[in-house]
């Protein structure tokens, strides 16, 4: 095996033998959906058909031990984003989900793609990695989040635990350039509240302004974050 993957035999084997006697892997040898599995080190351990074809990936390609970067994907660009969301992902038994835009499957068309990841444990309750199938996003319409399409990751969970559910619902539209008034409007909320919790955010954050709040989502990944909510409130997609 190639020696760039610098794969460790042991964390990997961990990780396959355990997978092995999962009667879920022939489940996914057979599903049409794309599945896939990686250790704790976000080195892929298996892909299911499907998924190579979603990937683009040849049959045959050995990506045994492979991280994402080292994948010959347009996605590959966004490793850190997926190594980030991987961690998100072991962390809760409810793991994690992403929307990524890429090119995907053998034609090679942009898309977006709707990911959740859940972790993987051993007998112990260790963490041996993640596992995670793809959803076509198809959409008729998603807010203006979708709107110019371009390659990206969106994360469906929060990247930092300091705000509460109200505040990252603001932090996402203020994002958005709306102003104070149009997102008491869109949460049905007075203006002066907007207002007084926008000032509690920026305190949060050691700031004082919209600029401050943006940089801090842009250091911390919270600009790609699209609150789950906005999913099944007022937007029109269907799976």
């Amino acid at each position: 095996m190639d020696e760039k993957k610098n794969l460790s035999d042991k964390e990997s084997n961990l990780v396959i033998d355990s997978i092995n006697n999962i009667p879920l892997i022939s489940i996914m040898e057979k599903a049409s959906i794309p599945w896939a599995i990686k250790d704790n080190q976000s080195r892929f351990v298996y892909l299911n058909d499907s998924c190579l074809d979603l990937f683009n990936i040849r049959q045959g390609f050995d990506f045994e031990g492979r991280m994402d970067e080292e994948m010959p994907c347009q996605w590959s660009d966004f490793s850190d984003d997926f190594k980030s969301h991987d961690r998100k992902a072991e962390q809760s038994r409810d793991g994690a989900e992403i929307i990524t835009t890429s090119t995907f499957g053998r034609e090679q068309i942009m898309a977006p793609w709707y990911f959740p990841k859940f972790p993987i444990y051993n007998h112990r309750g260790d963490v041996l990695g993640t596992v995670f199938y793809g959803k076509k996003f198809n959409f008729i319409s998603v807010y203006d989040f979708f709107k110019n399409l371009k390659p990206s990751v969106i994360s469906l969970n929060p990247p930092v635990d300091d705000f509460s559910e109200k505040e990252l619902d603001i932090i996402f539209y203020a994002l958005q350039k709306l102003t104070a008034n149009e997102i008491a409007k869109t949460l049905h909320l007075s203006k002066r509240t907007i207002e007084n919790r926008l000032q509690v955010i920026y305190g949060k954050i050691g700031g004082h302004s919209l600029k401050d709040l943006i940089e801090f989502s842009e250091a911390t990944g919270l600009k790609n974050y699209l609150p789950k909510k906005f999913l099944r409130e007022g937007v029109n997609f269907f799976w």
